[in-house]
């Protein structure tokens, strides 16, 4: 099989209601999509989200990137899985262009092996739980949203903080006044608190519930989170530390945090994912699959990665809630708290592609 073309487009997805955390607000998404073309007929699918605020990336550079760096050097060129995506992982482009072309390049491969990609990637599951995020807010707004996330099936909710101790400790202390038993808590202050303000924030709360608090300090500051890992009863996950599998080689070698938070847009695809997974079934460590505010096909591709995993025991998939109602949300198949893959083969996402005619 060879690749014989590109094509390139822009999809915009308003969301419900604003996405808020220490770092950001976002309104709608901005994706790139691409469409790849074989010589079998076979055509494979990918997604690119520009996070700017975490990456400095943006989609025009996706665009830049796709048109004049990827597309030259792998058209006409065969589709052998280990030569391609090594050389695809070789070039100087961001982790955003990249995780686009590796997922519809692995979404051809499955295709070819007429499995689904989860199948491809030696899953033997179809379903995946996953949290329900709260955004940072007023403690009784974030009350109100957790028990609307209750009432909707979550038994999972990842809380968003910032860098005020005094209203985290009460936006916890409202939030657990209505939670039931077992309900489990997982804490993300996105790089917003310094480690004195960190372990006062958690002496001061309930922590019996919360399974893990996810990058807390600044994504360099390795050192507060290596102190934060000893002192604390709470495990500690790295997101923004970790985007490839040096960083992952560190935090684990270092023993510097207890999880990784592996995210096909700052890693690069799936590719270098599974790298990532499995360095740390190596030093016994779980990972959590999560995303960024991203689109339905690169959500898609991250819920199959995640099945494929069993050290993966934690999944933060919930973006599709945010996101207005659009026909590309349909493979996730929600049920309450819980994703639902179909043995679609690839990605499962043809027979709607060619409905909405993006590429028309």
């Amino acid at each position: 099989m060879k690749i014989t073309g590109f094509d390139i487009a822009e999809l915009r997805l308003p969301l419900k209601k604003p996405f808020i955390t220490a770092l950001r607000r976002v309104d709608c998404v901005k994706d790139v999509i691409i469409k790849v073309h074989t010589d079998t007929g076979i055509v494979g699918y990918g997604e690119a989200c520009a996070v700017t605020a975490i990456t400095g990336t943006t989609n025009e550079d996706v665009v830049n990137e796709l048109s004049h760096t990827v597309f030259p050097s792998l058209i006409h060129n065969p589709m052998d899985a280990e030569d391609i995506f090594k050389r695809l992982h070789a070039m100087n482009i961001s982790p955003e262009t990249m995780a686009c072309v590796d997922i519809a390049l692995f979404d051809l491969l499955a295709k070819q092996k007429n499995q689904s990609l989860h199948q491809f990637l030696g899953s033997e599951r179809c379903d995946l739980q996953t949290d329900l995020t709260i955004s940072v807010d007023e403690p009784l707004k974030m009350q109100n949203e957790t028990l609307t996330a209750l009432d909707e099936g979550f038994n999972i909710l990842k809380i968003k903080l910032d860098k005020d101790i005094d209203a985290n400790i009460e936006r916890l202390r409202r939030i657990n006044e209505v939670l039931n038993e077992g309900n489990t808590l997982r804490l993300d202050p996105n790089q917003s608190l310094t480690l004195d303000g960190c372990l006062k924030m958690i002496s001061h709360i309930r922590n019996d519930n919360i399974e893990c608090i996810e990058q807390p300090f600044a994504a360099q500051d390795l050192d507060s989170m290596k102190q934060l890992k000893r002192h604390s009863l709470i495990p500690v996950l790295a997101d923004e530390s970790l985007f490839n599998t040096q960083d992952a080689l560190k935090l684990l070698h270092e023993d510097i945090a207890d999880m990784l938070n592996i995210k096909l847009m700052k890693c690069g695809g799936i590719y270098e994912a599974l790298k990532i997974a499995k360095l740390a079934v190596k030093y016994d460590k779980n990972c959590m699959i999560g995303s960024m505010l991203e689109g339905p096909i690169s959500l898609v591709a991250a819920a199959h990665f995640g099945l494929s995993q069993k050290n993966i025991t934690m999944a933060d998939l919930d973006s599709p809630l945010y996101l207005q109602e659009h026909p590309l949300l349909k493979p996730f198949n929600m049920r309450h708290d819980t994703i639902h893959l179909k043995d679609t083969t690839g990605l499962g996402i043809d027979p709607i592609m060619n409905r909405l005619g993006l590429f028309n």
